[in-house]
């Protein structure tokens, strides 16, 4: 009996060394996910995925002129822009995607509740991206009955992950005043927020509503080679790719998350650590499993791409 039992020895060692191993890699898995480790190696994995290469010729791109082109609907920027052939593959405009919208009211709960060091700050970011909206204003007239159909709907406003993406594109473009292009429905709010500071040289993409989407649209919407692309640093490998197969070249510009990752904030890095997890499930999807709800160009007319959105109910993110 006993030299029976003896070869099954090294099996069962090696499986619990294994069972120990795996548990071991689980634990510090599930420890990394609470601290910077999983979304820097994470990141850093983004970081290295392979991007088409886009071939290097002339084409369209924007360029100060003194006459704008009639058939581009830019809101009248300053200085107007039009079409040249330059051979100068240097990025020609900034693309910033948009990252959502929320509600006004819960926005500034949201900021209310913040850590009072940054109170000061928030107030501020939303008194400037409100400057744009009708805010009802306190009276001593006394309250009128208004039916129940017509109850006050929340102004909408820019979520906080595009505020940073616009508050990125807006330090560059003070040293480098290059058009900026928005991308994705809430482009019309993005716009807006630009035009408080003062930064007209804007020009809009209205329809898309996912990346693939941004990369095709904004593609149709102007003829362009090498951009800028502002978005945040684990969406980024994804977006230039997208962007890539519509043969445009995009140097990165990452815009900060809202929430900032550290050994002493948890919740924070497990959020960088979901984010980093979703772009590495999309950009395996986009290879392997391209989404059906990417709209081709030619599904979507030049007009829609112009319309803004902004009168119309818009769905929050």
């Amino acid at each position: 009996m006993t030299k029976s039992l003896t070869p099954m020895a090294p099996m069962v060692n090696i499986v619990i060394k294994a069972s120990l191993v795996f548990l071991l890699l689980g634990l510090m898995t599930l420890v990394g996910f609470y601290t910077p480790v999983f979304s820097t190696v994470g990141l850093w994995v983004l970081n290295h995925l392979p991007i088409p290469q886009v071939a290097q010729q002339p084409n369209q791109v924007l360029a100060p002129s003194s006459e704008a082109n009639k058939t581009l609907d830019v809101n009248q920027p300053n200085p107007p822009l039009s079409f040249s052939l330059p051979f100068n593959h240097e990025p020609t405009a900034y693309v910033v995607l948009g990252g959502g919208l929320t509600e006004a009211d819960t926005y500034h709960d949201k900021q209310d509740s913040a850590k009072s060091k940054q109170t000061e700050n928030a107030r501020q970011i939303k008194s400037s991206i409100s400057a744009g909206y009708q805010v009802k204003q306190k009276t001593n007239k006394p309250a009128q009955q208004t039916p129940a159909s017509s109850l006050h709907k929340p102004d909408i406003v820019l979520n906080d992950y595009t505020l940073k993406r616009m508050q990125t594109v807006m330090q560059y473009q003070r040293n480098n005043p290059l058009p900026i292009i928005l991308t994705g429905v809430d482009a019309p709010w993005m716009q807006d927020w630009l035009y408080n500071y003062n930064i007209k040289n804007v020009i809009t993409e209205n329809a898309s509503m996912n990346t693939c989407e941004n990369a095709r649209f904004t593609a149709k919407r102007l003829h362009l080679q090498d951009v800028y692309l502002v978005t945040d640093a684990y969406h980024m490998t994804r977006a230039r790719r997208q962007f890539a197969l519509n043969g445009i070249h995009a140097l990165p510009i990452p815009a900060p998350l809202p929430m900032e990752k550290g050994w002493l904030e948890p919740k924070n890095n497990a959020q960088h650590s979901r984010r980093t997890l979703y772009e590495l499930a999309a950009y395996a999807r986009d290879v392997f499993v391209p989404q059906d709800n990417c709209r081709q160009a030619s599904e979507v007319s030049f007009e829609t791409l112009l319309r803004s959105r902004k009168p119309e109910d818009v769905k929050t993110f």
